[in-house]
Formats: structure tokens, sequence, C-alpha cells
């Protein structure tokens, strides 16, 4: 039931009436159809508080962010609460997401969970949000100069990023030459993710830092700029990507360029990813437990309302994908997912 693809495809059903969601929330929330999900639907008619709980990811269509959305539905309807998703048209809009916080306040949601576009740009929005007397939740990247934040749910960026680089590091023998994809470099969690591979380095001086590219979290984007660089530099033997979906363009550049023997690396344990990685595609990567990041925010907003303990910090994942135990990971967290 956790990773229920059939579940999945409502969520996605639901994701297409919210994409590019630049509309006025609080009207949609008005008409309580359009903004909430299908689970919510289900769940507002049920014995719960009523509650409406905000969820913002940082875009509509990755699967990763459907994942965490069908998290926030499946704890929703246990609850008896309504969810409401906020996602903007690209994971670089944080003009859209500081907006759509706004009119969530309009609309008098009753709490926000939310993964910042730009942890920075977020911050006056949610302190508007905080002043109004509703709970913000921050969940898989931090926010750093929020002092209001209730919890935090999610696996650190930078242990995260750490942790799967090093893996990779230590399966060339600390040695070789590293190419970064990166995301969007002004942002909090691309900041964090690569500061760990840059500060990790320090330790394995036989490793040299090629070049760093930004593909933007984007499988396009990261594709065309592996494409760039695989034209500008003839010895590669590892790369880093921001996340599964970049590393997968990754991939799908070095494949189609012909060259071998580069290992990849993403991060976020994707059900995609974590394919590739059986398939001896993908080289690692790191599970982010999407599922249980949405999960864990609705929880623990309605715990909050509810006059509850709530813990500082909710770890999910953590799991490093390796070709070992990639096939007993996709049938615990993903077993419906189509290989």
């Amino acid at each position: 039931m956790r990773k229920n693809m059939m579940a999945a495809a409502a969520v996605l059903t639901a994701a297409a009436v919210m994409s590019g969601c630049t509309q006025s929330v609080a009207d949609a929330v008005g008409s309580g159809s359009q903004a909430a999900s299908s689970g919510a639907e289900e769940s507002s008619q049920g014995e719960g508080s009523g509650y409406r709980i905000g969820i913002f990811t940082k875009d509509s269509t990755t699967a990763f962010w459907r994942y965490v959305v069908e998290g926030a539905q499946d704890r929703a309807a246990e609850l008896g609460v309504e969810v409401v998703e906020y996602a903007p048209a690209s994971y670089t809009d944080s003009a859209g997401q500081l907006s759509m916080v706004e009119d969530s306040i309009s609309a008098g949601i009753d709490a926000i969970c939310i993964a910042a576009c730009d942890s920075t740009a977020i911050v006056p929005a949610l302190e508007k949000a905080s002043s109004a007397g509703i709970p913000v939740i921050v969940f898989n990247t931090s926010v750093p100069d929020f002092e209001d934040n209730i919890t935090f749910v999610g696996v650190d960026n930078y242990d995260a990023s750490y942790r799967v680089t090093e893996e990779l590091i230590k399966a060339h023998d600390g040695k070789g030459k590293l190419v970064l994809i990166e995301g969007d470099p002004a942002g909090y969690q691309n900041i964090e993710r690569t500061r760990a591979v840059t500060d990790l380095l320090e330790q394995y001086p036989e490793v040299e830092l090629v070049t760093r590219q930004p593909g933007y979290a984007n499988r396009e984007s990261s594709m065309n700029a592996m494409e760039n660089v695989l034209q500008a530099y003839d010895e590669i033997d590892m790369v880093w990507a921001i996340n599964d979906v970049a590393a997968m363009g990754c991939v799908q550049a070095i494949e189609g360029s012909g060259r071998t023997g580069i290992d990849v690396i993403g991060i976020d344990g994707t059900p995609e990813g974590a394919t590739a990685v059986k398939d001896g595609r993908l080289k690692y990567t790191i599970d982010q437990g999407p599922f249980d990041q949405g999960a864990l925010s609705v929880q623990a907003a309605v715990d909050y309302l509810n006059g509850e303990t709530v813990e500082d910090n909710y770890a999910t994942g953590g799991t490093i994908v390796t070709a070992e135990n990639a096939e007993a990971f996709l049938e615990e967290y993903y077993p419906d997912f189509n290989q």
C-alpha cells in the first residue's frame, strides 16, 4: 500500500489539474475540487477534524514529488483531513511558489508543509503564514533563516550527498576525474549537496573535479550539459548528478556518445533510479523516502494542530541503493513499479 502505483496514477491526474498553477489557489480551494487531491476528497467526508493541509512541492510532474503527494494523501485519508496540493510551474519558479503560499494564507489553509524552491526567497511568505497563526512544516529542503519552523522532515541534503559520493569515490579507489551536473546553482538544496562534494574532495586529493555544469535538476537540460562535457573532456571517470532525474539525463548522454567506463550517481532513490542501478546503468542512488516525507509532514501538521508533541526532526530514507540491494529495495518500497 505504501507505494501503490494505482494511487500514483490518481495523483498524476490531480497533478494535471495543478500543473503550472500560478492561478489563484484561493479560488481553487474555494471550489473544493481542483486544488484538492482525490484522496483528500474522500477524507474530508470522514470523521476527521476538517483540517486542510497544504503540500507545497517543487513541481507537479517529477516522479519524486508525485510520491511525496501520494504519501501525503495516504496519511490524510487515515487522519480524516484534506490535502491541498500547490505546485509551481517548474523547479526554479520560486516566485510562483511564494505567490501560492500567500494565496493559501488568504484561503485560510490550516497548515503548510513545504519543500522550498528557494530557501531564502520563501522566508517572508512563511513568516507571514506564521504571523497569521498557520503552522509551517519544512520538508526535503531546509529553510535555515525561518525561525518558526515546527519540524523538519527528510534526509539532510549535505549528509545524503556526502555519503553517496564517498561510496562512489571509494569504488574508484579514491582517485579519478569527477564531473558535477548540479541543479540550480543558487538553490539551497544544490548548495548543500555540492558543498558536501567539495568538502569530501579535500580528503581525496587524487580525485580531480574536472568541471561543474548546471542541469537544473531536469533530464533534458542535464543531458545537454553532459553532452557538452563529453565533447570537451576525453577523460571522465565519475559523474555526480543533483538528483535521479538529472542522473538519467547524464546516463542517456553517455550511452548516446558510445563512451564507457563512466560511473554516474544520483540522489533521491526514485524507482527509475533504483531500477537503473539494478540494470547497471546507474552506479548508486540514495533514498530520500518521498512517500514518507509527504506522510510524516501531514502527520506532524495534524499533531501540532491537535496540541500533541512534535519532534524537532523526522528522518526519512537514507539507504544507499547499490547493485546488490536494488532489487530488494524496489520490492520493499515500489513493488508495483513497472520495471
